[in-house]
This record gives structure tokens, sequence and C-alpha cells, in this order.
């Protein structure tokens, strides 16, 4: 399998964790190393295994109903690292029904043995369609 099959297959187990609300595959998908980053939209940046897990334990107590769908899917591989960019699309079940967001997001790799393990998750909220079209109108 190539290299970019192998990131592209990483990273769809840090979304099935993510979807899941599974600490435990969480923390297999990342590498254990205090120099890993990972930014949640809105957030500061977060650094180091343990901060990082706290977060996603937090956020897995606190989403409620909420399933997450990626698109547009691109991935770039070298020998031992892999960028792999997607948008993010949120749907999250509330009182006043479905609400649906969606981010960018960027995943880098390091080939740690022969596992692909995540060393940063970098997700930037994007504009409303009907925001963007407003801004163009000026």
């Amino acid at each position: 399998m190539k290299n970019e099959d192998k990131a592209q297959s990483a990273n769809e187990q840090f979304y099935k964790a993510f979807n899941k609300r599974d600490i435990e595959a969480m923390k297999r998908v990342w590498e254990n190393d205090e120099r890993i980053t990972c930014v949640h939209p809105g957030w500061s940046p977060l650094n180091g295994f343990e901060p990082i897990l706290n977060s996603w334990a937090g956020i897995f107590e606190n989403s409620g109903n909420m399933e997450i769908r990626i698109s547009d899917v691109r991935v770039l591989a070298s020998e031992d690292l892999a960028w792999v960019s997607c948008t993010e699309k949120l749907f999250t079940i509330a009182e006043s029904g479905v609400l649906a967001s969606q981010v960018f997001a960027t995943n880098l790799f390091h080939l740690e043995g022969d596992v692909w393990k995540m060393v940063m998750h970098h997700a930037s909220p994007v504009p409303d369609i009907r925001e963007t079209q407003d801004v163009s109108r000026n």
C-alpha cells in the first residue's frame, strides 16, 4: 500500500475515533510526544500528548449527539510525513433541530515504525456560503 493510502487510512481512523467518541482509539491515533499540536476551531493551540487527549476527552463528554463527515480529502505523503486536508461537516442534534457547521482541517502524520501517527490537527471554521456571497456583493 502506498504511503498516501496508509495516511488516508490513518486519517479515517482519526475520524472514526471522533465519531465514536472513543478516547482509547483517539490515543492510538496520536503520536505520544510533547511536540505534537492540536488547534480546535476557536481554541488556542494545544501542545503535548496529555493536554491534547484531555481536550478530546472534554469534547467527547460534552458533544452530545454529534456526527462528523469529511469530504474533499486530499493527501500528500513523503517517506515519513503525510499531509491530509479535508472539509469537516459537523451535525449536532439540538432542541431546535439539526445544526450544521463546516471546518477546514489539516492533519499531519508522521511515520512511526510502520504506523502513521497524527502529529498535528488544525481545524478552522469555514464561512457560511451566504456570508461569502454577501461579502462579494460589496
